[in-house]
């Protein structure tokens, strides 16, 4: 049993089960039907003495030529008896008895053992003769007689009469019960079968997954709503996710090594152009100016793809809190006027005691990358202003600037990762700010939007829930 599938389990432990309760139904049954038989037997036995009692009478005279009736001499008249009283049904016999003993009328299989037996009225009695049972009824007659003699009527019944039903119930039984007990068996065994098949297609996806590393494999067990469905339910849910996490690890990868090519391979000739021979001091400030230079670039590379990375992969692992997003607005537009790159103004116009449920410290996050965008497409002397209001039952941030802009089909691709509007210009990025501000703003459950012109600026559009 312990190597054994539970299929195959299921399947032994209800069939058994199935057999001790048929078996303990059938005991039971048996039991039953032997008290109600038995009951039945003795309710024919008083049945019929009780009825034979109404068809016999005394009279005086006989009624000539009587073909219903049998006269039987009684003291000074006749005992007027039904002739139908000596008929045997169900096994019950009557005889009629005077009060000294003497059987006058009927039939009783036991005279012999009962001619001395007292008689007891309207009560039932056992007795057992040549290892045989008997049920014995004695009942009074009522009917007016001379003299002070009474008569009884003596009524017995075999038991085997119960017993031999009893065995043509227990006969039919035998041989019904295995036919029933196969057919409950087969059932059960496909009930468990259909039971535990989304069970196998569970057992199935996870061998095609784990042999041809198919996470887009999925299980449809249907829409039962039960622990089965649930089950499937939480597997492709974990599916999902490592699905999701894979195609991010793969993304990772890719991204990695495209995007990190360009600098190593810099760095890489950098120092062996450096190193071909020597050099002058000047030469070598140049070189270790690019390496630095270069190396930098991969280190913010680098922490920007962890970053989305890890924000891609879970987002409840940040803190959401109830906080003024007028007050984070305002510090952080207010440290990144300090750039004053390119001799850009930045003003601020916010409305005060705007509150959202968010994470402060990717609030801030964003907000820093869109003002710098804004300044790295930004003109000489040009202005960026941060703008903060209500709108309906969200907040709204805008950061508008008068820079290069952004042509339209640029504008559908400008939040892909590693994407860059404009490659013409000699413009440092790792093309994932936009990307880590898209994905920011979609953990708050808001929305971005972007319009611009090139050559004319553009506008970045942030809609946040906003909370009491």
């Amino acid at each position: 049993m312990k190597n054994r599938s539970i299929r195959f389990k299921l399947s032994v432990w209800l069939s058994v089960i199935l057999v001790v309760a048929v078996a303990l139904t059938f005991l039971a049954i048996r039991l039953m039907a032997g008290v109600v038989l038995r009951g039945t037997i003795r309710g024919y036995l008083i049945g019929m003495v009780e009825e034979n009692t109404d068809k016999i009478a005394y009279v005086e005279n006989k009624v000539a030529e009587s073909t219903s009736d049998i006269y039987l001499p009684y003291e000074t008249g006749y005992l007027e008896i039904d002739r139908d009283f000596l008929d045997v049904v169900n096994d019950v016999y009557a005889a009629l008895y005077s009060s000294d003993g003497t059987m006058l009328y009927g039939q009783n299989p036991l005279e012999k053992h009962t001619s001395d037996l007292s008689f007891t009225s309207s009560y039932v009695w056992e007795m057992e003769v040549n290892g045989e049972n008997y049920d014995l009824y004695d009942r009074q007659l009522t009917i007016s007689l001379p003299g002070t003699d009474t008569l009884w009527i003596r009524g017995v019944v075999p038991e085997t009469k119960s017993e031999q039903q009893l065995r043509e119930i227990t006969k039919m039984s035998l041989f019904l019960i295995p036919i029933l007990l196969a057919l409950f068996i087969l059932g059960g065994y496909v009930l468990v079968d259909r039971f535990l098949s989304p069970l196998s297609k569970i057992e199935r996806a996870a061998e095609q997954i784990s042999e041809g590393y198919d996470l887009k494999k999925r299980i449809d067990v249907g829409d039962t709503h039960d622990e089965v469905s649930h089950l499937a339910e939480m597997f492709n849910s974990m599916l999902d996710r490592l699905e999701k996490a894979f195609d991010t690890e793969r993304r990772f990868t890719s991204d990695a090594s495209h995007e990190l090519r360009t600098p190593t391979s810099v760095i890489m000739s950098q120092a062996e152009y450096t190193l071909e021979k020597e050099r002058t001091v000047d030469e070598y400030i140049d070189a270790m100016e690019v390496i630095s230079k270069q190396s930098h670039r991969m280190n913010s590379l680098l922490g920007d793809m962890l970053d989305y990375t890890r924000m891609d992969q879970k987002s409840d692992r940040y803190e959401m809190e109830k906080l003024d997003i007028s007050r984070l607005v305002t510090e952080t537009a207010d440290q990144m006027a300090l750039l004053g790159e390119k001799n850009i103004q930045l003003s601020v116009d916010v409305a005060p005691w705007l509150k959202i449920k968010g994470n402060e410290v990717l609030l801030s996050r964003m907000l820093q990358n869109l003002i710098s965008n804004a300044y790295r497409y930004g003109v000489q002397d040009g202005s960026i202003l941060v703008k903060l209001n209500k709108k309906g039952s969200d907040v709204e941030l805008s950061i508008i600037d008068d820079g290069v802009g952004i042509t339209k089909d640029d504008q559908e691709k400008i939040f892909d990762r590693f994407y860059q509007a404009d490659t013409s210009r000699n413009i440092q990025g790792t093309g994932l700010g936009l990307s880590m501000v898209k994905k920011i703003v979609e953990l708050h459950n808001g929305r971005i939007e972007v319009e611009s012109e090139k050559d004319k600026g553009s506008l970045f559009r942030v809609l946040i829930p906003m909370c009491e």
